[in-house]
Order: C-alpha cells, then sequence, then structure tokens
C-alpha cells in the first residue's frame, strides 16, 4: 500500500491522493447496497493523469475503477483497489451538432444538462434514467442507461456514433478520426482480428443470433453488448459498441458522440385504476401498435397501498379492492390537436375493458406534474416503512409484455414465499418490472434468506419467462454471479474472452460484470446503523450530491452521511480511538464545510436533512468560550452590531488608502496572527451599514408596511465602486413611490431572527432571538395586521418558520410580486442583469418569481448554469472562503455579459461580487431604478 501510494504521489500532485482511510471509504460511496472496496481514491483533471494513473496500476498489479456520479444501484462503482474521480473542466464538454440532431459530450456532464443544451432544439437524448438529474454521462453510456420513456430502439448502445476512449494498455482511440483508427488498426491488429473471429463464431450459429436478436429486443444490460457481433462488421464498430454497458471493465469512457431523439413540446397525462393487472395487461396489449403513447407505467396493488397517506392522491386510491391496479399514461405531440387526437384513441381502447375510475387526461402542465408525483414517490414511499438497520433492495427485471400479468403473479408469490413486502411498478410497453425491499442485509440469517432469494427469482426469469434479469439497472456486483445462467455457456465464454482480450491483467474494475465467485452478490454488504434521525432514511442514492457547494472540496451530503455511519459503528463495536480519528475527518471535511443550507433536501427522495443533522452536531460540540460569547452577542446585539459596522468603516476606509494588495497582506498577517479566528477580508468586503431612515410622524391614511432590515443590511453597506445609496434608504424610496406608509419596528438595533445562530448550531439563542422578534413584529403590525417586508430571503425563511403565525411575512421578491407591480409603473431597463437565486429562495419556491420579476426591469436575465448554493452561508465566507471559491467556480465565466448582478442576501452578494466579477445588489435596486 506504501509503495502504492507513493507511486501514484510521483505522477499525482499529493492533493489528488487520498489514502486516509476514513476518506477512502467515504469517497467511494455509491448507491449500491455494497461496502465500497477501493484501497486508495485519487482524482484526475487531466487525460495525462489518467494513463499515469493505469500504468501505475498496472506496475502494482491493483484494480482501478472510474467513478462518475456513483448512483448506480447494483455495484457497478464501488470500486476494488484504486478508485478514481474525474474534476476539473476536461471532462465536461458539451457541444451541440447539427441542429440538435447530436451532440459531443464528455464524461463528466450531468445527463439533464444534455437535454437542457438540446432543449431548445425541441430534441433531447433517447436514455431518460430516473438519475438523469444527477448521474454522469460516463455513467449513463457505461451502464447503458434507459428509463421509463426510453425504447429499447433509443437507448445508448442505439444512440452513439463515435467514442474517445482509453484502453487498459494507455491506447487513446478516437473513432471518428481517420488518423486514430489508422494507427490503432496497426497497432491493435491482433485486438481487432480476434474481435472478427468472435463474430464469425457468434453468427455462424443461427440459434444464437436469433437469441441475441430476441434478448435484445426488450431491455437488457445483463453482461456485455455481443448484440455488437450481430450488428456491426467492423471491429472498430464492435470494439465501440462493447464499451457501452461495459460498466467500467473494458475501458475508459472520455467523449461520445451521440444521436438525439425528437421531443414534442406538448402532453397528456392520465391516471386510470383498474381491477386487476389483467385487465391492465391487456389494455397495453390492445394498445401496443395502435396507439401513440410516450410512456405507460403500472402500479400494482402493494405499490398504491403503500402511498395511503400521501397528500394529494386521488380519492379513488384511498379504497381500492385487493388486486387493482392503476397505470399511468402520457402522450405526447407537436400541437394540441395532435395530443387531442391521440388521448382520444387510447380512450377509445380504454373504453372496452372495465375500469374502477373515470379515464381522463389533462394537459395542464402542473396537474401532469402532479400525477407523475404520484408514480415517483413510490420508492419514497416504501423505503419509509423500512427500519433504520434495514437497506432497500432494487430490482429490476424484463419479462414479455404479453406475459405481465402473469409475471407480477408469479413475483408476488415469490415475494410471499420469503416474507417480502415489495411492491412491483413497470414500464408497461417495455415489459419492463421493478421492485424494492428492505432487508436487514447485516443480518447474516436474512442475507442467506437474500441468497436463496436471488437464485429463486433468476431461476423464475431464465427458466419460466426467459426474460431479462437486469433491465436497466445493469450488472455490477448484484447480477455478476448470474450472467452465465441468463446467456448460456458459449455466450458467457465469448464475454470472457471480450474481458480477457480488453483487460489481460483484469485491473479494470474487477469483481464487476463477469465473476466467478457465486456469492458475489450477498458478499461485502453494506450494515446501515442508526446515527441520527433526520438522516438514518438515507440509501445513499447521491441525488443529492450535485447541489452541494461543497462537493468539490469536501463531503457531500451522502458522504456526511455514511462517514457519520461508520463513525457510529466504530464506536458500537468499541474501537474508540478510530473512531475519534474519523470523528476530526468528518468535522474537518464535513462539519465545518458544510453550507447548511438544506438544497440537498430539495433534491432527496426521502427529505433527508442533512443540515440540521450537522447544526445539532455543531451545537453539541460547541465549546464553553463559543457559548458565553453566544451569550454576549445575543444579549448586545445593538453594540456588537454597532462595532462591526465600524470595524468595516475602517477596513473600508485602509482599502481605499493602501490599495487591495497591501490590504490583503495586513488582514492575511492579522488573521494568521489569531489563529485564523479573525475572518478573512477579501476585496468585495463591504464597509459599515447605515443609519435607520428617519420617517415622516403620518401618511394620511396610506396603507403601511412593516419593514424589518435584516442585522446584515443594518451592519453592511455598499462594497469598493459602488456608490449605492444604502438599501434601507432604496426600500423606502420604493415602498413610498408605492403608496405605503413605512413602519419600522421598535428597538430595530437589537432585533435579530437568529438565523446566524441556528447556522450554527446555537439553537437555544437563535429562537430567543426569534421570540423577541416575533414580539416586536406583533405590534409593529398590530398582530399581523400589516404585512412585513424583510429584505434578506433566508433571514426571512427562518421567520417565517419560527415567528407568530398571524404574522404576513415576505422578502423582495414576493412583495414586490403581490403588492407593487400593480402599484408602480415598471420599463425595461437596457442591460443585462445577473441572477442568484439563494437558497431560501429556492426552498421558498420563488425562483420563478424571482425570474419573472427581473424580466420586467431589465431586457434581458440570466441564471448561471450549475451554480446552486453560493457557498457564502452567512459568515462562513469569511472563515472557510474555500466553500465560497468552489461553490461558484465557472460562475464569473457565465456572467461576463452581464451589466451587474441581483441576489436576496447581503453576505450572499459579498461572495457573487468577489467572484463572479460583477457588482451584485439586492433586487430591491433594480425594481426601485426600473419604477422612476
Amino acid at each position: 500500500m506504501i509503495k502504492l501510494v507513493n507511486d501514484m504521489r510521483r505522477v499525482l500532485p499529493a492533493a489528488q491522493v487520498h489514502d486516509h482511510p476514513a476518506l477512502v471509504s467515504t469517497y467511494a460511496v455509491d448507491a449500491s447496497y455494497f461496502e465500497p472496496k477501493a484501497k486508495l481514491v485519487v482524482d484526475v483533471r487531466s487525460i495525462d493523469e489518467v494513463l499515469a494513473v493505469l500504468k501505475v496500476c498496472a506496475d502494482n498489479k491493483i484494480g482501478v475503477t472510474f467513478r462518475g456520479a456513483g448512483t448506480a444501484v447494483s455495484g457497478q462503482a464501488c470500486g476494488e483497489g484504486v478508485l478514481v474521480r474525474l474534476m476539473g473542466p476536461e471532462w465536461t464538454r458539451l457541444d451541440v451538432l447539427d441542429e440538435g440532431k447530436q451532440f459531443w459530450v464528455g464524461s463528466s456532464v450531468i445527463g439533464i444538462e444534455v437535454n437542457m443544451a438540446l432543449a431548445p432544439f425541441q430534441r433531447k437524448m433517447g436514455a431518460d434514467p430516473a438519475s438523469i438529474t444527477s448521474a454522469t454521462m460516463g455513467g449513463i453510456i457505461a451502464d447503458n442507461s434507459a428509463g421509463m420513456c426510453c425504447m429499447v430502439e433509443e437507448n445508448c448502445y442505439h444512440a452513439v456514433k463515435g467514442m474517445r476512449l482509453v484502453l487498459a494498455d494507455g491506447t487513446y482511440l478516437d473513432t471518428t478520426d481517420e488518423q486514430s483508427v489508422s494507427a490503432f488498426r496497426k497497432s491493435h491488429a491482433g485486438l481487432l482480428e480476434e474481435l472478427g473471429n468472435l463474430r464469425e463464431r457468434v453468427i455462424a450459429d443461427k440459434d444464437v443470433v436469433e437469441r441475441i436478436r430476441r434478448k435484445y429486443s426488450i431491455k437488457n444490460t445483463i453482461g456485455y453488448t455481443v448484440n455488437s457481433f450481430v450488428d456491426h462488421e467492423d471491429p472498430i464498430e464492435i470494439l465501440m459498441h462493447l464499451m457501452v454497458g461495459s460498466e467500467g471493465t473494458l475501458g475508459f469512457i472520455h467523449e461520445v458522440l451521440m444521436e438525439t431523439i425528437p421531443t414534442p413540446p406538448l402532453r397528456a397525462v392520465g391516471l386510470m385504476f383498474f381491477p386487476s393487472l389483467n385487465v391492465a395487461t391487456d389494455i397495453v396489449i390492445a394498445m401496443k401498435g395502435s396507439c401513440k403513447i410516450d410512456a405507460a407505467e403500472v402500479l400494482d396493488f402493494n405499490s398504491l397501498s403503500a402511498m395511503q397517506n400521501l397528500k394529494g392522491i386521488p380519492d379513488v386510491m384511498k379504497n381500492l379492492q385487493e388486486g387493482a391496479c392503476a397505470m399511468l399514461i402520457e402522450t405526447k405531440d407537436w400541437d394540441a390537436g395532435g395530443v387531442q387526437k391521440n388521448v382520444d384513441e387510447i380512450l377509445e381502447v380504454m373504453s372496452r375493458f372495465p375500469a374502477l375510475s373515470e379515464q381522463r387526461f389533462t394537459t395542464d402542465e402542473t396537474e401532469c406534474e402532479k400525477l407523475w408525483n404520484i408514480r415517483r414517490a413510490l420508492f419514497p414511499a416504501i423505503a419509509n416503512f423500512r427500519e433504520a438497520d434495514e437497506y432497500v433492495l432494487t430490482e429490476d427485471i424484463n419479462i414479455p409484455v404479453a406475459r405481465l400479468a402473469e409475471g407480477c403473479e408469479a413475483f408476488q408469490e415469490l415475494f410471499d414465499r420469503y416474507g417480502y413486502a415489495a411492491g412491483i411498478m413497470g414500464h408497461a410497453f417495455h415489459g419492463n418490472l421493478h421492485f424494492s425491499i428492505p432487508v436487514k442485509i447485516a443480518d447474516s440469517k436474512e442475507v442467506d434468506k437474500l441468497h436463496h432469494f436471488m437464485v429463486d427469482l433468476v431461476n423464475l426469469i431464465t427458466e419460466r419467462f426467459d426474460g431479462s434479469l437486469k433491465a436497466e439497472h445493469g450488472t455490477g456486483r448484484a447480477m455478476a454471479p448470474f450472467v452465465r445462467k441468463e446467456w448460456g455457456y458459449f455466450l458467457y465464454e465469448v464475454m470472457c474472452r471480450v474481458k480477457e482480450l480488453f483487460d489481460p491483467q483484469n485491473i479494470l474494475n474487477p469483481g464487476v460484470l463477469i465473476s466467478e465467485d457465486a456469492t458475489a452478490h450477498i458478499n461485502g454488504l453494506k450494515s446501515p446503523v442508526a446515527t441520527h434521525p433526520d438522516v438514518d432514511l438515507c440509501v445513499e442514492c447521491g441525488f443529492c450530491e450535485q447541489i452541494c457547494p461543497s462537493r468539490n472540496i469536501g463531503l457531500t451530503p451522502r458522504q456526511r452521511i455514511s462517514l457519520s455511519r461508520a463513525v457510529t459503528k466504530l464506536r458500537a463495536e468499541g474501537d474508540q480511538d478510530t473512531a475519534a480519528e474519523w470523528e476530526k475527518i468528518f468535522r474537518q471535511y464535513g462539519e465545518e464545510l458544510c453550507a447548511t443550507d438544506g438544497l440537498c433536501r430539495t433534491r432527496c427522495p426521502l427529505g433527508v436533512d442533512v443540515a440540521n443533522m450537522v447544526r445539532e452536531i455543531r451545537g453539541r460540540n460547541s465549546s464553553e468560550n463559543v457559548l458565553k460569547l453566544a451569550d454576549y452577542v445575543s444579549g448586545h446585539m445593538e453594540g456588537v452590531l454597532r462595532k462591526a459596522s465600524i470595524a468595516l468603516n475602517c477596513m473600508s476606509l485602509a482599502q481605499r488608502i493602501i490599495g487591495d494588495s497591501n490590504m490583503g497582506r495586513m488582514a492575511g498577517a492579522a488573521r494568521s496572527i489569531s489563529g485564523n479566528r479573525l475572518p478573512q477580508w477579501n476585496k468585495a468586503m463591504p464597509k459599515g451599514g447605515s443609519r435607520i431612515p428617519k420617517m415622516p410622524a403620518s401618511h394620511n391614511g396610506a396603507p403601511k408596511v412593516v419593514y424589518f432590515p435584516s442585522c446584515a443590511v443594518r451592519t453592511m453597506g455598499a462594497g469598493k465602486g459602488d456608490d449605492s445609496d444604502p438599501l434601507m434608504s432604496v426600500t423606502v424610496r420604493l415602498l413610498e413611490r408605492a403608496g405605503f406608509e413605512v413602519v419600522f419596528p421598535e428597538s430595530i438595533d437589537s432585533l435579530c431572527c437568529g438565523k446566524a445562530f441556528e447556522t450554527k448550531g446555537l439553537m437555544k439563542h437563535a429562537d430567543e432571538l426569534s421570540a423577541k422578534l416575533s414580539k416586536a413584529l406583533l405590534k409593529a403590525t398590530n398582530n399581523g395586521e400589516y404585512t412585513v417586508l424583510c429584505d434578506t430571503s433566508p433571514c426571512l425563511a427562518r421567520m417565517k418558520k419560527t415567528l407568530d403565525k398571524r404574522l404576513v411575512l415576505m422578502d423582495p421578491i414576493e412583495f414586490t410580486s403581490e403588492n407593487l407591480l400593480n402599484r408602480l409603473e415598471f420599463r425595461k431597463l437596457p442591460k443585462t442583469v445577473a441572477l442568484h437565486p439563494t437558497c431560501s429562495t429556492r426552498t421558498m419556491g420563488l425562483e420563478n418569481s424571482f425570474r419573472e420579476l427581473a424580466a420586467r426591469c431589465a431586457e434581458a436575465v440570466v441564471i448561471p448554469k450549475g451554480i446552486g448554493c453560493c457557498g457564502f452561508s452567512g459568515d462562513k465566507g469569511f472563515h472557510k472562503p474555500e466553500l465560497n471559491a468552489s461553490a461558484l467556480e465557472g460562475l464569473k465565466k457565465q456572467i461576463a455579459a452581464c451589466d451587474e448582478g441581483y441576489s436576496v442576501s447581503r453576505t450572499c452578494e459579498i461572495g457573487l461580487t468577489l467572484h463572479g466579477g460583477k457588482n451584485y445588489r439586492n433586487i430591491l435596486y433594480l425594481v426601485e431604478e426600473a419604477t422612476r
């Protein structure tokens, strides 16, 4: 191990080589139920580094796994040996070609980003996996992903038209470049000849060819894509298509060229209920080939029963008879007439069969999404009914559509035999069924039961239905022992030969897809433990990771949970020393770098609240000195804020006198002397705040609004080069222009919502401040008669959670939209503005309103892609500036053409100004200017 680490550090910067066991196990966690097997994690930023890592692994005779987003559920990416993470811009190419008909894409691009780039051309990828908002294209290609609406002929295998890849021996091949292909034909003539020989052996047996074609006429991701030998003659084409679905066991996929499919803009969705699966299956068969349907999802009785307590479900779901089922159908077209024609044809077929509800469709987008949300809620509904030490095992199989009802009955009998409470749902038109079952995978008896269940399931699918063991989820470790069972001896030997040709040392993702270990599917399973009630339901799917601001420099939400579970387990096992060491790693990479913005919860199917867990840990670990300081600050808010404002004015003056560079050096030295306790100065630091504007005595019956400027706004003014009036003055001017009488709460200089204390986990102090503010606002609003405007969205979000429910509380976006649009005349200013919806703006559902408001005020509006939480997190941007810098990486390039930026949080605006290179201010500045 020491030699391996030293060898890696000779070819990679030390910061890119992670060998601490806590970090290795945490970085390697994936969505499967297998424990990570990695011994080392490395980050690569270029193809040269990929080649170097491959050589080191080959020299050390150790496995190497190239990791995408880790959202695969079958154990494809848990790593054995060295796990490689792709970092930096080298892997994020995305070029749309030929008016959207094709695109080149890098392996680290998120799937949804491709569809967003294709949307203006009314086209999309064929593959639409459920993890498309998190999964990377490298993983999507390597797993040959499909999805709910993806037909077999539209999957990744059929869509790929070119590929840039690296083989185990370090050879780089670009299948679209004549010189690269020509050189490869010479250097790897033996490999290509062997692929040709394998093809001849395959096509020589008509029964084998027929079997391959039949097996791939349905969804099938078991083993290597041996249809490559039937579909293609050129060994280069065979090689490229074998890479699709190879799960990283044949080479590294750098970039791919893919074809797209058209996506009509209009749709209709219907949720229908039927007395039995037999009826639903008969309807599917009757509609197949005669109706235009883009998706048809079947949910059996057990699935529907699991969702009984969900809000907004149709009444018919609450009193279903035993054996009933539902079908969710979507049809799309290019115009309303086409959609209606499709709906009429579907309803005509359905009218021939018994139903339990009215058969109707909706074209309203909001209603369409509500119906799809019922389908999306199924997995969380099942996962919510498990214990903390259970894991949700998710499988998907494919059987002939005509035998769908028979298959569901057979599977339910199998579940009942083993005592598993499982719901079945599936893509009806594909014969693709999914099921999820909770299993105590840390219990040896339960694991043994799981083994026998899997064997019986495999036999049922292969012998009775001749279906596929994995329709969409890939082979991984979960099905590797059963590849021979599905394909038979001859084709399994072909697959083994493919692996041997591509990877003679067996260093590429060993143990995945091909395995002689008959118990590989039950070896090395995770053993989840209860660690915190807010996160115990986490299944480590990884959907949260792409929105996390610390994902490139620390731990993601999934990794925080994984490491927290590991520490809990170590303590339970009595290894206190290791637990303490790993806890330090958690504190450094997890707790200290967590923005506690809560956006990860919005991406989580189970609503797991990592932010609250971290806040509680912070509060629990607070020292006596921290608590004493919190006591003093919360009890002397007015004086503390005044002193902070004076300090900012002094620094601003010094900055103007000695310049940014000298000021930075001086402030850095002071911070160093203080042991990093002082905030880190940056050139976007603001001057001190202004005084509360004096108000006239009365406005002769004008409607009143209570204005509560946050303590951040009261303390922090404009930054260097910004000669704007203070925000409080601008806000008052705007409100009076709209005919309001502005009221400030009494003793406002001592009021605070407690947000800064909440972020640090100091809930006692936070709640005391909230209670004081609530009392002051009740008095100012005459017990809720007048609306309260708070200029800072994160503060307003906390106020909505904690203050008296009689209060009507609004942030600038909501208040302007509801109270100013009809009172003021807006004009579009000739400028392009950038917007940053804060985390609170997003969680309160105001992002679209923010965009619409800005569009009333400016000719062009830009919301940068891939920028979620800015990472400033209250005052964390002053103490952990690397979090802010990482979260806003790429912002400056995206807003280069913008004149200025707007948000609704003063501290966020500091970081945005610093890293965006444009001055960011509160949106009320733009509204005031546009309504002059």
